[in-house]
């Protein structure tokens, strides 16, 4: 039945309602995390990790004042702890070789429970948009900058093996993971824009095309892969009929141009070749035949199945993939890589961390036009993002990357705000 309230005058011209002080209180802890990432990239190791611990910290502070939970992101923190009781239950029956890395994935397993709890809670509503909004735009100039910057000096990353191919990594210390976050930055503007109903403008453009420039720097085959896909469940979601074919023809076109005019991805083209001699069940291959990295990646997924296989019941701990990898790498695919740590219990839960963001993507909210193009946009990154973690990054332990990702969801789940003093339900 509908609320009753009390009587309240009707709300007049007057001054924006205030940012809440916890909204707030989020926002600085995550430039803190980020600005200590960029400091430690010009020579001041350790910050980022005191960042993530002063992060962490303040997040518990938060929801022990409040204890409340966002019932939308219930199952996927249950997914996480439940992911952490896994890593500690392998921990208590197989002692681990090093305990640094077990206790920093269980550690950021936990912060990630705590700011999706915290945004959820504290992000969806209109008055956080602004705060948000200069934040992202903050974080894209910045990156975008620094992109130039390093490629113009020779200071980004370059690859062994390809040392003819500069990359930008800006705010982060690889470009894979700093390509994820600046797509996640300008989508989670455009949800931003999409919400508040504004036109497009020359300021929101720019910052559109500095994202599109560094990402471009990154030389990410990944996060390109995600533009093309996020681009493409637009199109799909949002046009109808010749405009949608139209649109499709122009999407695939410029794809396949794309792959036949980029250096990037010409190394692809060996593919049919390695798959003529490779193996899923033989654990001896031909390096003759692996010169691109997905190449190396089916071979590491086979050869982590192996080893996964040995200790299928509790693994063989968390966070030590790449230490017990035969090539020291991670498995770049994020059930491979809980099922390699922490057996069946650690798949189990990670899948179940995967469907608590399905929940949340399908709980997003769609009764207007705005609502429903943000609701595309934060679903066409959620489906690239679920195709990244499968083939191409496991995503774990990619902090800032998880962190934008939820503030994107935030933008595109918001909520309206509460009830105001004077009008608070008396029934509902």
């Amino acid at each position: 039945m509908p609320a009753l309230s009390r009587p309240h005058p009707p709300a007049g011209p007057g001054p924006a309602p205030p940012v809440p002080a916890a909204a707030r209180a989020i926002v600085a802890l995550l430039a803190l995390r980020w600005l200590a990432g960029i400091a430690e990239g010009f020579g001041l190791p350790g910050l980022s990790e005191v960042a993530a611990v002063a992060l962490l910290a303040g997040l518990a502070l938060m929801f022990l004042a409040g204890m409340r939970i966002a019932a939308e992101g219930a199952l996927m923190m249950a997914g996480l702890a439940a992911w952490v009781f896994s890593g500690l239950l392998t921990l208590a029956a197989v002692p681990a070789p090093r305990w640094g890395d077990p206790l920093a994935l269980l550690a950021l397993l936990a912060l990630y429970a705590l700011f999706a709890n915290a945004v959820l809670l504290h992000l969806q509503t209109p008055q956080a948009r602004p705060l948000v909004g200069r934040f992202l735009a903050g974080f894209i100039v910045v990156g975008a900058a620094l992109s130039l910057a390093q490629v113009a000096t020779g200071a980004g990353f370059v690859e062994p093996g390809r040392e003819g191919l500069m990359r930008a990594m800006g705010s982060d210390v690889h470009p894979v993971s700093f390509a994820l976050q600046v797509l996640a930055a300008a989508v989670a503007l455009e949800v931003i824009r999409a919400r508040a109903g504004t036109p497009l403008t020359i300021r929101h453009a720019g910052l559109l095309a500095l994202a599109a420039v560094a990402l471009y720097l990154t030389y990410a085959r990944t996060a390109w892969a995600m533009a093309g896909i996020i681009a493409f469940w637009l199109v799909l979601t949002q046009t109808r009929g010749v405009a949608r074919g139209l649109w499709l023809l122009a999407l695939a076109g410029g794809a396949a141009l794309a792959a036949s005019q980029s250096s990037r991805l010409a190394d692809l083209a060996s593919l049919p070749l390695f798959w003529q001699n490779f193996s899923p069940t033989e654990a001896v291959f031909d390096y003759r035949y692996i010169d691109n990295s997905l190449s190396w990646r089916i071979v590491n997924w086979a050869i982590g199945l192996q080893q996964a296989l040995e200790r299928p019941l509790l693994g063989f701990g968390p966070g030590l993939s790449a230490a017990v990898s035969r090539f020291g790498l991670e498995m770049h695919n994020i059930l491979l890589e809980a099922f390699l740590e922490g057996g069946v219990f650690g798949l189990g839960a990670a899948l179940m961390v995967l469907a608590g963001l399905a929940r949340l993507h399908w709980r997003l909210p769609r009764a207007t036009p705005g609502e429903r193009r943000a609701r595309a946009l934060a679903n066409g990154f959620g489906l690239g993002l679920l195709l990244a973690v499968l083939f191409s990054t496991s995503f774990v332990d990619q902090l800032m990357s998880f962190l934008l990702y939820m503030l994107l969801l935030a933008m595109a789940g918001e909520r309206p705000p509460p009830p105001e003093p004077g009008r608070t339900p008396l029934f509902a």
